[in-house]
């Protein structure tokens, strides 16, 4: 331990945020490892001395990205096919450990059909992610969903705010990468999670199995992860400027000069409103709808037979999510049920048949957060999450199926 973190630890306490926030990542940090333990051990396709570098040598705590020629000459050819818009897809491949680390091969590339993509956007929509699932069932069913690619026509490489979005709601395990190509500037960058964060990916190699030279026109670039959508980015940015007469001297009234100035900050504000903050809310209701959207999908396969009503969704934690005793954990999901008056959610330990209460929430939410679950008091074990709309003397209402999940709690010294 260095003298900077000894001093931190000894001093004053954090704040209750940063706590929570630390706490929270610690948690992410413990079940990613425990994800990625449970991957299975296999043999390298070819030896690492036949396969083409790009980038720097990833660094400890990244997954090492290995990029088949047949997936790399997908990817160009559909990001070449419309430079005006951003293009997107998913990547196929498989995931396992070889020695102390964890490889990433990506064998395929499945070009996604979206109707929600722009000049600088691009999420999948509930279309595009059934019809990719379908396809990779109809061409690809010994491969799995592994990460997702997309682009930036002559925008650079890096990740914004809205890719940040995607990648956090529909590619959670730590083992998924995101792939992002500038096809007009030739330049590419893979991003994944670290620590468990989103951050950029040292460099990737190709594996040679069609020709021995490389296909990739791209090059590796180093970038960074942005927490900022394109439109809060373009309008921070943008100049602001005021131009006087020549002779410096207002040709108009004081009086007259400040009507106009009134009329100026009325037209300013209402062009703010229309040009920035409206598609700033329409980003934002977009982007809740992928969110939605993506969580369906994935819901299928964890949450959706515990959560079956979509307007009652315990959307985080995950159904066998693992945390350390102790943390704070926030709910997450969906409550729009007709005529409750509030949301209650409640823990119980496994095997118990009294539930108690976390909190109400006393409000519809599309997408947000349900409650704080503090469990600094609670031993470890298996648990499990509720979810209940209720009327106004907090009992349950008789026609809902309420939402329940079942996490655990490790102790804190059983991480390694």
């Amino acid at each position: 331990m260095t003298s900077a973190s000894s001093s931190v630890s000894q001093g004053a306490p954090l704040p209750p945020g940063e706590t929570a926030r630390d706490e929270a990542l610690t948690a992410v940090v413990a079940a990613h490892r425990q994800a990625l333990a449970a991957l299975p051990l296999r043999q390298l396709p070819a030896p690492p001395a036949q396969w083409l570098h790009h980038g720097q040598v990833p660094g400890d705590g990244q997954p090492l990205v290995l990029m088949h020629q047949t997936a790399l000459l997908q990817i160009i050819a559909h990001s070449r096919s419309n430079t005006n818009v951003e293009l997107g897809g998913a990547l196929l491949g498989q995931v396992y450990r070889y020695k102390s680390g964890v490889v990433v091969e990506v064998k395929a590339a499945l070009p996604a059909t979206s109707s929600d993509h722009g000049p600088v956007h691009f999420t999948f929509s509930a279309d595009s992610w059934s019809s990719l699932h379908r396809d990779r069932a109809a061409h690809y069913a010994n491969l799995d969903i592994i990460g997702w690619f997309h682009t930036h026509p002559d925008l650079g490489v890096f990740y914004s705010g809205d890719d940040v979005v995607v990648h956090s709601a529909a590619f959670t395990q730590p083992w998924h990468v995101g792939l992002v190509v500038d096809p007009l500037r030739d330049e590419a960058a893979f991003f994944g999670w670290v620590g468990g964060a989103l951050s950029p990916l040292a460099g990737f190699y190709e594996l040679p199995e069609r020709q021995p030279q490389t296909v990739i026109p791209w090059r590796a670039v180093a970038t960074t992860v942005w927490d900022k959508p394109y439109e809060a980015q373009q309008m921070a940015e943008a100049d602001s400027r005021v131009v006087l007469a020549r002779n410096g001297r207002p040709r108009f009234s004081g009086r007259e000069l400040g009507l106009a100035a009134s009329a100026a900050a009325l037209l300013l504000s209402f062009f703010l409103v229309v040009g920035g903050v409206l598609p700033l809310m329409r980003r934002v209701e977009l982007l809740e709808t992928t969110l939605l959207n993506l969580a369906q999908v994935s819901l299928s396969a964890s949450n959706a037979q515990s959560c079956p009503d979509p307007r009652l969704r315990i959307l985080v934690p995950l159904n066998g999510q693992a945390y350390v005793a102790g943390a704070t954990i926030q709910l997450i999901g969906t409550a729009e049920y007709p005529d409750a008056r509030r949301y209650q959610t409640e823990y119980r330990p496994a095997g118990s048949e009294t539930w108690l209460l976390i909190d109400r929430l006393r409000a519809d939410t599309r997408l947000g957060p349900l409650a704080d679950w503090v469990t600094t008091d609670l031993p470890p074990g298996d648990y499990e999450l509720r979810l209940s709309p209720v009327d106004l003397n907090n009992i349950r209402l008789a026609d809902s199926s309420p939402c329940a999940v079942s996490i655990s709690l490790s102790p804190a010294t059983a991480q390694p």
